[in-house]
């Protein structure tokens, strides 16, 4: 099987960028984490990646959690409640 090409390269990198730095990534079920890092891959035949959060280095008391990056409505920094990122599909629900 072929791999498809990554759908989510923006999402991630503007996540990485922010590495150490509190972010609130804002998912389509209307979950909303506190993330301060991610680890992310590719399934075979996925274009969108899985991520895991605060993992690596990791944050004292934030929680691990996953997404898919397909599920991201709204990247905000909690600090200045500026938009870090916002797909130009997204809708909140």
């Amino acid at each position: 099987m072929s791999q498809p090409p990554a759908q989510d390269e923006e999402r991630l990198q503007r996540l990485a960028r922010r590495a150490g730095s509190e972010t609130v990534v804002i998912l389509r079920d209307g979950r909303r984490l506190s993330v301060y890092d991610i680890a992310w891959g590719y399934d075979v035949g996925d274009a969108w990646a899985h991520v895991t959060t605060n993992i690596s280095p990791g944050f004292e008391g934030a929680p691990v959690d996953l997404f898919v990056t397909s599920e991201v409505v709204l990247v905000v920094d909690p600090a200045t409640d500026e938009i870090v990122y916002k797909p130009s599909s997204s809708r909140l629900t």
